[in-house]
């Protein structure tokens, strides 16, 4: 089975909040994108929100940010952020960033771009609690699944089966159950979710969904 983790991506702060409350009734556990523009072309809230902001549920931070260090720092101080997830295809230090993160206490996750082959990344899976795959431009909701997600999931595991991996982009009614079924541990869902007619029921569906066992 998977968990459904509701996924903020959104350059309004009243938006944010509105979103994060919803999101608050449903999952345990809540995805917020920060973007900054260059490591891809849409700009979100920053750190500064969501420290504004508190919640009363876990959050983990994707960070598609071009320099992750500073981020990490003040996420690092937050007791509601459990994860903290940066891109493999960043400028500086892995390793450094890593450390970073651990030593703050949170939870490490690496991403990686639909065109970054996972096996660049093998290096780093013991040190890390989460490789998240990215099946399509990051930065923009509502995309398709990529076609070969279902193999890259398959392959991750097959290299290291205890590593949880997580599926963003393009997750939705009509695919979360064969990803969760190939092995996906979490399951990030934004338009499917936010755009429905009714969200809790959305996500109750999803949720039951991602539940079957494999």
């Amino acid at each position: 089975m998977a968990v459904i983790v509701p996924g903020i991506l959104t350059d309004s702060e009243e938006d944010y909040q509105k979103r994060l409350r919803l999101a608050e009734h449903v999952a345990d556990l809540i995805q917020i994108d920060v973007v900054d523009g260059k490591f891809a072309k849409s700009k979100t809230v920053g750190v500064d929100v969501i420290k504004k902001v508190p919640s009363i549920k876990s959050l983990e931070i994707q960070l598609m940010v071009v320099k992750p260090s500073g981020y990490c720092d003040e996420l690092g101080k937050l007791n509601f952020v459990s994860r903290i997830i940066f891109p493999f295809e960043i400028e500086g230090d892995i390793e450094e960033i890593i450390y970073t993160v651990k030593k703050s206490g949170k939870q490490i996750g690496l991403s990686l771009n639909p065109q970054t082959q996972i096996t660049k990344a093998v290096d780093f899976f013991d040190d890390i609690d989460l490789l998240l795959l990215m099946t399509g431009r990051p930065g923009f909701s509502g995309q398709k699944l990529g076609e070969d997600t279902y193999e890259r999931i398959h392959q991750a595991k097959m290299i290291s089966e205890g590593l949880a991996v997580e599926i963003d982009i393009g997750v939705n009614e009509t695919n979360v159950e064969k990803l969760a079924r190939a092995g996906a541990d979490f399951l990030v869902t934004s338009s499917a979710i936010y755009n429905a007619r009714d969200f809790y029921v959305a996500f109750e569906k999803l949720a039951k969904l991602a539940s079957m066992r494999r």
